[in-house]
């Protein structure tokens, strides 16, 4: 008997160490696969810090762009579940090639691969890939802040107006979904933001055609904000909704300052229209308001030449008739009345 126990003994002893030596060997196997994982993180860093330089050629530019990419994505294959690698490819793709067509004030560039020679225009294929690393990212951390804070930019801020410019119906229900996740996330926005996160979101129901909702979410808008855009957009969801003596009220109420300020947005990009030809319905709501029938006429029809938003074009055509009949029956004197006077 004390034979047989002490063979048991020396089982369990040699059992024991058998279990630290493969614990020791898990432990040293986990560490070198995260020291692995970081470095490829690291790595990808500073590849995206050389494609960075000013200095740097395109050609030198997108070498560095491509060699960090390909780091970061040996790190998301490292780390299957880590959400932080598929964050990076987002963040460098959309930042090179999406973000901006001017440097700020901040000291951050300009996106050196964007197609600036319309303020409108977009990669699509670029624009697919960032939707999906965020998606990949938001599956592995869907609580991580990126997705809700609005200090610098949101995740599902941004997405949501690449799903916008993409403009598919799939994609702006996509971008929906987004904003209204974000107005869920909202309690310490400020006013601003508030406003902002409403109005796109109003502009792409109204894009879906959704207008009782797209004009309630207008109002949230104008609620938090008297930017004169939000008050545009509201009154052509109103005009396109037959509501159109409310929506030549408001557009009034705006006055000529606000119309110029509106244009000036437009012409440097921070307030778009997806297709651009959509502006025109705006302009042209404007000029018909304050009596100006000649500019009013050219925005629709340019608004219809554009072929933009197939289910607002009757709409835009009933102005345009209305207009040229009243134009037949009242014209315009060849000479002014009051020149000599």
């Amino acid at each position: 008997m004390k034979a047989i126990r002490a063979l048991l003994g020396l089982v369990l002893l040699v059992g024991t160490a058998h279990g630290n030596v493969w614990d020791r060997a898990v432990d040293r196997s986990a560490t070198a696969t995260n020291d692995k994982y970081e470095a490829e993180l690291a790595n990808g860093d500073e590849h995206v810090l050389a494609a960075n330089s000013r200095s740097n050629s395109l050609a030198s530019l997108r070498a560095e762009l491509d060699l960090a990419l390909a780091s970061y994505r040996a790190a998301a294959a490292i780390r299957p579940n880590a959400g932080e690698p598929h964050a990076r490819i987002a963040d460098t793709l959309y930042s090179f090639y999406l973000e901006s067509c001017l440097d700020d004030l901040r000291g951050y560039r300009a996106s050196p691969l964007r197609d600036c020679s319309r303020v409108e225009a977009i990669d699509v294929g670029i624009a697919e890939q960032v939707i999906r690393a965020w998606e990949a990212f938001e599956a592995r951390a869907p609580l991580d802040p990126r997705f809700s804070s609005l200090e610098g930019s949101s995740i599902l801020f941004e997405r949501a107006i690449l799903h916008t410019k993409l403009a598919t119906k799939e994609h702006l229900h996509k971008a929906v979904a987004d904003y209204e996740r974000l107005l869920d996330r909202s309690g310490s926005f400020d006013d601003s933001d508030i406003s902002r996160v409403w109005g796109n979101l109003a502009e792409t129901q109204m894009m879906l055609g959704q207008l009782d909702v797209a004009i309630d979410a207008y109002r949230q808008a104008a609620r938090h904000s008297s930017d004169a855009s939000t008050w545009y957009g509201l009154a052509v969801a109103m005009d396109r909704d037959g509501r159109a003596s409310q929506a030549e009220t408001i557009v009034r109420q705006q006055g000529a300052e606000a119309y110029l300020a509106f244009q000036r947005s437009v012409e440097v990009g921070n307030t778009f229209f997806v297709p651009r030809g959509e502006v025109h319905y705006y302009y042209a709501m404007i000029e018909e308001a304050f009596g100006n029938t000649e500019a009013a006429i050219t925005e629709w029809r340019e608004f219809i030449r554009s072929g933009a938003h197939p289910q607002f074009q009757p709409r835009a055509k009933e102005h345009l008739d209305a207009l040229l009949a009243k134009r037949k029956f009242r014209p315009i004197p060849r000479l002014d009345p009051f020149r000599d006077l």
